[in-house]
């Protein structure tokens, strides 16, 4: 059975996920990349997974840098899911501050610091295996989502419902 890509694509799609903007340092650069490729792996030791395509220009960051950042971000934070995404916006200011060395977005609903441990061939993507090496998160907020090519947010179950 031949599986169209596209078709793959609009299927896996329909997991819900939570967004994140992936930050890194090789040194030189600061770049930053929208994903929702995110899983922990292990509370033993804190590992966790992200996976970013070989060709997308945060892949020689990621693969250059001993650290990277993975910034969960908060509902009203879709204009800096778009940015990262390769759609810029002009009037966008990120504020950028840094977790145990590594440069993170300032205010996201979380934000988890690894060690990277291994870049893993992902066929056109690398799957980069990161130890947690620090962590924070808000007080509170809710998360921004992604579902079916659009950007979503919770909404409350009626008491009737639940």
């Amino acid at each position: 059975m031949t599986i169209d890509p596209r078709e793959y694509r609009a299927t896996i799609g329909l997991f819900a996920t939570g967004v994140t903007v992936i930050t890194a340092s090789d040194g030189m650069q600061v770049r930053g990349m929208t994903a929702n490729s995110l899983t922990s792996v292990s509370l033993d030791p804190l590992l966790l997974l992200v996976c970013i395509d070989r060709k997308a220009r945060m892949a020689g960051v990621i693969a250059a840098a001993s650290h990277f950042a993975v910034n969960i971000l908060r509902v009203d934070q879709e204009a800096i899911a778009r940015h990262f995404a390769g759609r810029p916006q002009a009037d966008l200011e990120v504020t950028m501050t840094e977790l145990a060395g590594v440069p993170v977005l300032h205010d996201g609903l979380a934000t988890l610091v690894c060690a990277r441990e291994r870049l893993l061939d992902g066929g056109d993507h690398w799957i980069v295996l990161g130890r947690v090496i620090a962590l924070r998160r808000a007080a509170e907020g809710d998360p921004l989502l992604y579902f079916a090519g659009a950007y979503r947010q919770l909404a409350e179950l009626s008491p009737t419902l639940a």
